[in-house]
């Protein structure tokens, strides 16, 4: 059974617009049969509207909207375990209205609850204004809270144990269920967290408001930073906010801020002394997670400047092209730069993860590297196992007419290893799957779907716990990680 287009914030416009979530409350009935439009997106990159957008949905300001899919029964039963998926997209578009997310699959053949729901991005949910206050610029976590906070007091309605509650997400998703981490070091609303490809770094404390600036100017809005500004802003019509970021604007970015309330800064001395949640955690990255993100880059000189402009904390300069090169042997300058963004945004800010989780005394933790490749998702040159190609396995959403049967096999093995830990995240999700142990003695990473094994029984490679980390701890780790 399932139950779509649920509200449970209001619709944050007008005088409500940059402002926290306001939670919906109503005694009156609801039309829950159909997804509801997505928030406003934006996309800088019109090849990840076509591949991360299919099909388009509406899209509206009133967005704060939520789906539950529940076994048929659920309700008269014994309480089921509760998973809450976050949707990625850089943070700047996603949602949970695409078919892709339909948890129709999960629900009947795992036996567990799935709620869904929208959450705010780009400039209108992480602004970095300073025209707000500085705990008042995060305003998509604050919608996951305000998500996770009706799941607690309302999904024993549908038929799910608020103490089995699991979040999980991918990429700016996967980004988010680890803030989640950080910011509940006591009472977690949750009791385990998955990460597929996204989890932060370090972050630097110090916020940048130049994007806002631009933004406002951009829309015809001059006044000095402060209310009559943000009173301006506040009368500028969606669609003419929605124009401007997909146009001129489009190549402007919005991030979190750090405000040590939603979002904090040294994340992994947080996590080895234990100020983040005490719960198991299911990461990794898919083998090619960076494919998508070079097409067509060869430049490798042009890249790392890119590169280490964004990442550069003041702690490595000087990384030149050989050196890259030779933590890579045997890849071109294209190959090298694909592996590079994978190893810097998911690759070794898993392992870190991992790694910290496990030295602050986190026994279950499970790290994976997912290799799966099917020719049906080979949509662009040397695609590989890319970024996503994961979820339609995960949700059992493939396409049926082109799927091949390892592709049929793999998604029930895949959604059944990832059930197996949101219905007991302290075993082992799948046979030869052991909790991580950091380090090159053990064998603890486990490799899914390679070698075309698709089945419960030889989906995981055991390999070396370290064998994937050796260009994070060569360089990467050092801008990535603050106190190396």
């Amino acid at each position: 059974m399932s139950f779509k287009g649920v509200r449970f914030g209001q619709a944050p416009v007008g005088p409500l617009r940059w402002s926290p979530p306001v939670p919906f409350v109503s005694a009156e009935h609801t039309d829950a049969t159909k997804l509801g439009p997505s928030c406003l997106q934006q996309f800088a990159n019109p090849l990840a509207a076509q591949l991360f957008n299919r099909p388009p949905p509406a899209e509206d300001e009133d967005c704060l909207l939520l789906n539950v899919w529940a076994p048929s029964g659920a309700q008269f039963g014994q309480p089921k375990p509760v998973v809450i998926w976050i949707y990625g997209g850089s943070l700047a578009s996603g949602t949970a209205s695409l078919p892709l997310y339909d948890g129709t699959s999960i629900a009947k053949n795992q036996d567990i609850v799935i709620v869904t729901f929208n959450y705010r991005t780009n400039v209108l949910g992480f602004p970095g204004s300073e025209d707000l206050p500085i705990d008042g610029n995060n305003l998509g976590f604050m919608d996951q809270e305000l998500a996770f906070t009706w799941v607690q007091q309302n999904i024993a309605k549908f038929g799910g144990d608020p103490k089995q509650v699991t979040i999980m997400g991918q990429s700016a998703g996967g980004v988010s269920v680890s803030a989640a981490l950080v910011r509940h070091p006591i009472d977690p609303p949750f009791r385990a967290g998955i990460l597929f490809s996204g989890a932060i770094p370090d972050e630097s404390a110090t916020p940048s408001f130049a994007a806002f600036d631009q933004f406002a100017a951009g829309v015809g809005c001059n006044q000095t930073a402060g209310e009559d500004r943000l009173s301006c802003l506040r009368a500028v019509p969606a669609t003419t906010i929605r124009t401007f970021t997909n146009g001129a604007g489009a190549a402007i970015s919005f991030s979190p801020v750090v405000d040590n309330s939603t979002f904090f800064a040294n994340i992994f001395a947080r996590i080895r002394s234990k100020q983040t949640a005490r719960v198991p955690i299911f990461i990794g990255h898919m083998q090619d997670d960076g494919t998508f993100f070079t097409i067509g880059r060869t430049n490798l000189t042009e890249f790392l400047g890119t590169l280490t402009g964004i990442l550069d904390n003041g702690a490595v300069t000087g990384v030149t092209p050989d050196f890259v090169r030779s933590l890579y042997p045997g890849f071109d300058d294209p190959q090298v730069i694909a592996a590079a963004l994978r190893d810097v945004a998911f690759g070794c800010p898993a392992s870190l993860w991992a790694s910290g989780y496990v030295q602050s005394g986190i026994s279950s933790v499970f790290r994976y590297e997912y290799g799966a490749v099917f020719p049906d998702l080979q949509v662009f040159p040397n695609a590989g196992a890319w970024h996503s190609t994961e979820l339609q396995e995960l949700f059992g959403t493939f396409n049926a007419s082109t799927a091949t049967s390892d592709e049929v096999t793999l998604s029930n093995t895949f959604q059944t290893v990832v059930a197996n830990f949101i219905k007991n995240p302290d075993a082992s999700p799948a046979p030869n799957w052991e909790k991580y142990v950091p380090g090159s003695n053990t064998q603890t990473l486990a490799k899914l779907a390679y070698q075309g094994n698709v089945q419960v029984d030889n989906v995981v490679m055991p390999a070396q716990s370290d064998s994937v980390d050796g260009p994070c701890e060569a360089l990467w780790n050092k801008f990535l990680d603050f106190n190396q």
